[in-house]
């Protein structure tokens, strides 16, 4: 299923420009897609992780830390989020 997934992915990155390499290896790390765009003023470069599931039943985030004290949530609550909270964790997660 994740093979399958970064096909997707990649073709769809393709068909918008973008050279893309899959597999990268960076010590026992590996980047699924890199994907790269040369643009008229900037070179814009993306690494992205792929993720899919046919039942999907969780986020990738843990629930805004503000929002476990301020609601008491659990951090992998499956309880719908607002666009602010998905934004909030995102942001959290990236930081980690």
């Amino acid at each position: 299923m994740a093979i399958l997934a970064e096909e997707i992915v990649e073709e769809w990155l393709n068909r918008q420009g973008y050279f893309t390499i899959r597999g990268v290896k960076l010590g026992v790390q590996e980047i699924d897609l890199l994907a790269i765009k040369i643009c008229d003023d900037h070179v814009d470069c993306r690494h992205i992780e792929v993720t899919a599931s046919i039942r999907p039943v969780t986020y990738i985030t843990d629930v805004p830390k503000a929002i476990q004290i301020e609601k008491g949530r659990k951090p992998k609550s499956t309880k719908e989020r607002t666009e602010q909270e998905l934004r909030i964790g995102i942001q959290e997660w990236v930081e980690k």
